[in-house]
């Protein structure tokens, strides 16, 4: 088996591309006007985007960690959560239903079908909540007519209908619904235009949307959103993005109200209570000095008192604590406010407590948030249920701590104000007993001052309620289109119309296992030398060399003539030319019969031998008598080799036709009178030339090997495969036959090939 060159004739394939450069142009024709036709009826597509910014913990004004606990402003926001929540079904819906999205509107413009948004030539009407309930997409066709109209519906994947429709505002059965449609300009609905309408499922829709609207951080870190989109509609799109950023910011402030609203209903609930307290402490007051006669302190009782005063206002504060913690517990006890918002903070100065009370509202916010959309059994509303109620325990562990902090905190300080008291030995019993009845109105008196402050920030916040998300560039449209790319299209079709050909090229080449009329290519797959390259006779006849004939044809025949002399030994007497091929149809008989001639008109005498004696042909082509030819004198000894030789027309040619097919050709090429009557053409003729059978077909030719000197193996342009030319080289290379050239024939003719 020979190995194949695998490199690559660049030159070669350079020649190939320009001798085909018309299928190339052509190529690039067809696809040039393909991209063309996609250009002009592609609808172009625009980019939109906008940019919003999530304000954080430095968009807020004073006393900063009041009011974001009230309105429930998470300071960390997590910015994959806050795009998932811009992005969500419920967002979509209402925008959707809002801009009235639910069917898309396009009008024929040329060769380009053209969104119609906001405004429209006309609408469909359908019954009511079909839009909202069907789970197919309906598609419309409508053509506008002299006199009517024709429309088209297709309800899902099968159901098709077909109308002509005088009044398009009455309603008519179709195989979706009954429908009707809104003219809303008249003057554009004229005869020859088109429209094509699409209504798509609600969820469906909504899909489309989701997957058709990108909100990313414009880089990790940042609190800054980009929200985008491509359409062929941008005012639908600016349109939409508008909406969803309104949307967003109306569901966050709606959140920040309704946790507002919890703490002014807690705040309420306990001004009362405190309101009723601080009346009965002032009473008591009131009740005691009446009681005993106590009008105003003594200079010596104001001293002592300065120097309790500390004391006194530290043990008010604890108070003050106790009881907001107090508060909380009862809060977080009642059974009945399990599903509603702690206040957030009402001045409790324990970090760690405020901070638990922060988290169980984002918490059970979130809680809320879900239960809007989600069912009963969903397993994020049971984990959230869960964490709610382990925050819950660690709010009332945390409340029992504090309380005994303050508790010990209170009793060190009244141990203080104790021994402080004591000094006073000379203050009445009843000054001190005022005293404490004082010191509870007041402690009553503050803690009213302090809910009603709080209530007032409450309301104002209320009011004053910041939108969560910013915009920084609203929506706008790059002017360039995205779709179709021009110079994009062109490129295509270039590398597309040039790689075409070329692929179809490689292809053949790859599918085609016959060898071209390339020489160059078939030198290098053979181990045997070339004699000569042969071109179509352009006569059509089987004899292409005749005296005094100048064709491209003869030409070549004489080349292949000398080559055979300059190759064959020169101490060769009569050399025998085996003349054979791989399989038939490769011309063996004719370069035979040529070559013979072509040596005749030498003036040599020439034998011509036709021993393909199981398909024989020269008889035919050299118009000689089959009867009493070579087959007869190999079988039979009453034959002389006088009888074989039939002279032809041709001055020193003779021929010895192969004659009728024998039942054992091979008996017959290997019998004795072979090799006698070689012996004897030797004798009489300047050259032999033998027609043999095809080796790849019989093994005739090989029993010859005794008597050749010479083998012209034959080859033909786009019929010979490469297999066959293996076994030529395996031929060779096991010397089977001797002294192998080739020829290759059936070459197209070129004007290089003659004058």
């Amino acid at each position: 088996m020979v190995q194949e060159n695998q490199e690559i004739d660049v030159r070669a394939w350079i020649i190939r591309i320009l001798k085909n450069w018309y299928w190339f142009a052509i190529s690039c024709i067809v696809f040039g006007s393909i991209g063309g036709y996609y250009y002009l009826t592609t609808t172009k597509k625009f980019h939109v985007d906008a940019s919003i910014m999530l304000r954080g913990e430095e968009d807020n004004s004073s006393n900063l960690q009041l009011v974001t606990s009230i309105i429930g402003m998470d300071m960390g926001k997590n910015i994959d959560d806050e795009i998932a929540l811009i992005t969500s079904r419920d967002i979509l819906i209402q925008i959707v239903k809002e801009l009235d999205l639910h069917t898309e509107y396009r009008k024929l413009d040329g060769m380009k079908w053209t969104g119609q948004y906001p405004s429209r030539d006309l609408s469909v009407v359908y019954p009511p909540c079909f839009v909202d309930t069907t789970k197919k997409a309906v598609n419309i066709q409508l053509k506008v007519r002299k006199n009517d109209y024709v429309v088209k519906v297709k309800y899902g994947r099968w159901n098709r209908s077909r109308h002509v429709v005088k009044d398009l505002t009455k309603p008519f059965e179709t195989c979706a619904c009954p429908l009707s449609f809104e003219i809303h300009r008249p003057l554009e609905v004229e005869k020859g235009n088109k429209y094509r309408m699409l209504t798509l499922p609600l969820l469906s829709l909504v899909d489309y949307y989701k997957g058709q609207i990108e909100a990313t951080p414009i880089k990790k870190g940042s609190n800054v959103i980009s929200i985008t989109t491509t359409t062929d509609m941008p005012s639908r799109a600016r349109a939409f993005i508008n909406k969803e950023i309104e949307l967003y910011n109306l569901d966050a402030v709606m959140d920040k109200n309704l946790m507002a609203t919890t703490t002014e209903k807690f705040i309420e609930e306990r001004l009362r209570l405190i309101e009723n307290e601080l009346a009965a402490a002032e009473a008591e007051v009131e009740l005691y000095k009446e009681k005993n006669g106590i009008v105003s302190l003594s200079e010596e009782s104001e001293l002592l008192i300065k120097e309790s005063t500390e004391y006194r206002r530290r043990i008010a504060e604890i108070e003050t604590q106790l009881n907001l913690v107090q508060f909380v517990s009862d809060f977080i006890n009642d059974d009945t406010k399990h599903n509603s918002l702690m206040p957030s903070d009402l001045g409790i100065s324990n970090e760690s407590l405020v901070s638990l009370i922060n988290q169980y509202n984002a918490l059970l916010l979130s809680q809320i948030k879900v239960q809007r959309t989600a069912t009963g059994d969903n397993p994020v509303i049971n984990q959230l249920a869960s964490q709610l109620e382990l925050l819950r325990e660690n709010l009332k562990v945390s409340i029992d701590n504090v309380r005994k902090s303050l508790i010990i905190s209170k009793n060190d300080l009244n141990s203080r104000f104790t021994q402080a008291e004591a000094q006073r030995v000379d203050i009445p019993s009843q000054e001190r007993q005022y005293r404490e009845v004082y010191r509870n109105k007041q402690l009553k008196e503050e803690l009213y001052l302090f809910l009603y402050k709080q209530r007032e920030e409450n309301a104002l916040h209320m009011l004053m309620a910041v939108k969560p998300a910013r915009i920084i560039a609203a929506p706008q449209m790059n002017p360039t289109p995205v779709e179709p790319n021009l110079k994009g299209i062109i490129l295509m079709c270039l590398i597309l119309g040039c790689g075409f050909p070329f692929g179809v090229i490689i292809l053949y080449d790859m599918l085609n296992n016959r060898i071209s009329g390339d020489t160059k290519e078939l030198e290098k797959r053979l181990k045997v030398p070339m004699a000569g390259v042969l071109v179509n006779n352009h006569r059509g006849t089987h004899i292409a060399v005749r005296e005094g004939e100048n064709s491209v044809s003869a030409e070549l025949f004489r080349t292949l003539r000398t080559n055979i002399q300059f190759l064959h030994p020169a101490d060769t007497k009569c050399p025998i030319l085996l003349v054979t091929s791989s399989i038939n149809g490769e011309g063996k008989s004719y370069v035979a019969t040529n070559l013979a001639i072509s040596m005749a008109l030498l003036g040599k005498k020439v034998a011509l031998v036709g021993l393909d004696i199981r398909r024989p042909k020269l008889a035919d082509y050299m118009n000689l008598s089959s009867q009493g030819c070579l087959t007869s004198y190999l079988s039979d000894t009453a034959y002389d080799l006088e009888d074989t030789i039939f002279p032809s027309s041709i001055s020193n040619l003779d021929v010895i036709p192969a004659g009728i097919v024998p039942p054992n050709p091979s008996e017959l090429l290997q019998s004795e009178r072979l090799g006698t009557l070689f012996t004897a053409l030797r004798q009489r003729y300047d050259y032999v030339v033998v027609d043999t059978a095809p080796i790849a077909m019989v093994s005739d030719t090989f029993l010859l090997n005794r008597i050749a000197d010479m083998t012209v193996y034959v080859t033909r342009a786009n019929y010979t495969t490469v297999d066959l030319l293996n076994l030529l080289n395996q031929t060779h290379l096991q010397q089977r036959l001797p002294k192998i050239v080739a020829v290759l024939n059936g070459v197209v003719a070129k004007k290089e090939y003659g004058y």
